[in-house]
C-alpha cells in the first residue's frame, strides 16, 4: 500500500493564521477530499498533518510537504520566495511589516498555494502519470556533444537512459561536430546541452546526477571539470 503524508506548516498565533495560509489550508483540504474519492480503489493511505509554527519559524510558514518533500521540489520551474504580507503584519502588530513565504512557478507568484499546484505535486510524487511529471520539460532539446571518443559515447548512453527513467518522450541527439562545442563557449568535452546551452561540461557523472540536471535544469548554469574525462583525446 502506498502511503501519502500531506503536511501543512503555517504560522499560528492564539489560534489565528494569516489569510494566505488560511486559503492554502482550504485548498489542501479540498484536494485531500478529491484524492480520497479518486484513489479509493488504489490502496493509497492518505494522511494529513497540520504543524502550527511560532513566530520564530515564520520562514517555514505556508509550506506543504508531501512525504517529507517540499511541494516546490516536485514541480519543475518552481521555487520558494517571499513578499510583504499585510495579514501577518497585523497578527504580529509589527509596524515595520512582515514578509511571508510565496511559491514562484515560472513568472507566476502564488501567495496562497492553489489547488492546481498541490495536485500536480502529489501526482508527481505518486508517479501516477510519467508524462505529466515533467510536462513543462517535454519540449526540451537535449544534446550530447563530443568527438566520438568512448567517454562522449558513454555520456550519450547514460543521458538516453536517464531520459527514459524520467519518463520523458524525448530523443537525445549525439553530435560530433567540435565546432558546435566551440560556438557554445566551452573548450572541453563531453558536453551535455539543454536547449542549446551547456548544462554539464568535461566529465561523466552517474545517471542520478544526469537525471537531476535534466529535471532541474537551470539555463545558463553548467557543471564543469578542469579537463576532459577522456584524458584530453577529444
Amino acid at each position: 500500500m502506498k502511503k501519502l503524508l500531506l503536511e501543512w506548516k503555517h504560522f499560528d498565533k492564539d489560534g489565528a493564521t494569516c489569510t494566505r495560509c488560511s486559503q492554502t489550508g482550504s485548498n489542501l483540504e479540498a484536494v485531500i477530499e478529491q484524492l480520497k474519492i479518486e484513489h479509493a480503489s488504489e490502496g493509497i493511505d492518505i494522511s494529513f498533518q497540520e504543524t502550527k509554527l511560532p513566530e520564530s519559524q515564520m520562514s517555514e510558514s505556508n509550506q506543504i510537504l508531501i512525504n517529507g518533500v517540499l511541494l516546490e521540489k516536485l514541480i519543475p520551474n518552481t521555487v520558494a520566495g517571499e513578499n510583504y504580507c499585510d495579514s501577518c503584519s497585523d497578527l504580529l502588530d509589527d509596524p515595520s511589516g512582515c514578509n511571508c513565504r510565496t511559491v514562484l512557478k515560472g513568472d507566476e507568484i502564488y501567495e496562497a498555494i492553489p489547488v492546481s499546484l498541490i495536485k500536480q505535486a502529489i501526482t508527481n510524487m505518486l508517479h501516477k502519470d510519467s508524462d505529466y511529471k515533467f510536462s513543462e520539460r517535454k519540449r526540451m532539446n537535449i544534446q550530447v556533444f563530443g568527438s566520438g571518443c568512448a567517454s562522449c559515447k558513454k555520456l550519450h548512453e547514460l543521458t538516453v537512459k536517464a531520459v527514459e527513467e524520467l519518463g520523458l518522450k524525448l530523443d537525445v541527439e549525439y553530435n560530433t561536430d567540435v565546432t558546435k562545442i566551440i560556438e557554445m563557449g566551452v573548450m572541453s568535452s563531453p558536453v551535455l546541452a539543454i536547449d542549446g546551452k551547456p548544462a554539464l561540461v568535461g566529465f561523466i557523472p552517474d545517471i542520478e546526477k544526469i537525471k537531476e540536471i535534466i529535471s532541474t535544469a537551470d539555463k545558463g548554469t553548467s557543471l564543469k571539470s578542469d579537463c576532459c574525462s577522456c584524458g584530453g583525446n577529444c
